[in-house]
C-alpha cells in the first residue's frame, strides 16, 4: 500500500520535530518537507510572496512525491506542506490520489497553545515587534506579541472540517504525549 501522511497544524505546533522522530523510528518512511525544500533552494522559508519561490517549491514537492509513489507499491511518505484551508487540503488529497496514493492519512496536530507560543518564538528568523528597534537589519520577520495565539486560533477554526477534507484516516497528534510508535500504530 502506498500511504501518504499529510501534516495538518499551525506553525510551531511541533510537526517537523515530531516527524524527525518518526523517521528516526522508522527510516523506511520518507519525509517530504516544504520548509526543507525552501531552505535547500533559497536558504530559508521566509520568501517574498512575489518571488515565485513557493510555487517552485510546490512543484518540487510533487515531483518528489510522484517519484516516491511510482517507485514502490509499498511505501509510506510524510508530506509536510502548508494547508491552511479546507480547499488546500482537498487539493492536496486530490493530487495525491491522482499520483497514485492508496491511503491518505491526516496527522492533525492539537498541541496545547501555550507550547505553540513558546516554540513559535524559538523559530529562526522570527522576533517580536517590540524588539524591532534593537534587532532591525538582522533579516528577521517581526510579529506582534499575540501572533502565535491568533495564528493558532485561526488555523484551528479553519481546520474545523478537517475530517471531511478527503482523508481516509484522521489521527489527532499531541506531540507532548504521543510518540512515533503510537502515531504509526506500531509497538517496539
Amino acid at each position: 500500500m502506498r500511504e501518504v501522511i499529510v501534516l495538518v497544524g499551525p506553525r510551531a505546533s511541533g510537526k517537523s520535530s515530531f516527524c524527525e522522530r518518526v523517521v528516526a523510528f522508522d527510516p523506511s518512511i520518507v519525509l517530504v518537507s516544504r520548509d526543507a525544500i525552501l531552505t535547500e533552494l533559497f536558504g530559508g522559508t521566509l520568501l517574498d510572496s512575489y518571488s515565485g519561490g513557493h510555487g517552485y517549491a510546490l512543484e518540487r514537492i510533487w515531483e518528489i512525491v510522484e517519484s516516491r509513489l511510482k517507485s514502490s507499491s509499498q511505501s509510506k511518505t510524510i508530506l509536510d506542506t502548508w494547508n491552511g484551508s479546507s480547499d488546500d487540503r482537498l487539493r492536496i488529497t486530490r493530487k495525491l490520489r491522482h499520483l497514485g496514493a492508496d491511503r491518505i492519512t491526516a496527522w492533525y496536530f492539537v498541541t496545547p497553545v501555550q507550547y505553540v507560543e513558546q516554540w513559535f518564538w524559538k523559530k529562526p528568523g522570527i522576533a517580536k515587534m517590540q524588539e524591532m528597534r534593537e534587532r532591525q537589519g538582522q533579516g528577521l520577520t517581526f510579529f506582534s506579541e499575540d501572533a502565535p495565539r491568533r495564528d493558532y486560533k485561526l488555523f484551528h477554526d479553519m481546520a474545523s472540517r478537517v475530517a471531511s477534507d478527503g482523508f481516509d484516516t484522521l489521527v489527532r497528534i499531541n506531540p507532548l504525549v504521543m510518540g512515533p510508535e503510537q502515531a504509526l500504530g506500531l509497538r517496539k
